[in-house]
């Protein structure tokens, strides 16, 4: 236990770059899966349209929808096929 005090002593000033960058990281990954809506969760306006974010994915578009049960929550929109241009 004492050569680990010594150790983080004498090597915290090296340590504490990437302590901070994973604080960092962690709080920003954090900070953006709280403040996007996410399949599921519950939403106010029936036919509001948001979009999910996750980090190091494409964000997809979530619509508010009634369930059976009447209550409003998000589902992912199924989106048309993209129409090809005739020529």
């Amino acid at each position: 236990m004492r050569q680990a005090q010594i150790y983080l002593r004498r090597h915290w000033p090296n340590l504490q770059a990437a302590a901070l960058g994973l604080a960092i990281g962690l709080t920003l990954f954090l900070g953006v899966r709280a403040l996007s809506p996410h399949r599921g969760e519950a939403c106010t306006r029936l036919g509001q349209v948001s979009e999910e974010w996750e980090i190091g994915l494409p964000t997809q578009p979530l619509m508010c929808v009634a369930t059976l049960d009447g209550d409003l929550r998000y589902d992912h929109m199924i989106l048309p096929p993209p129409k090809k241009h005739a020529q």
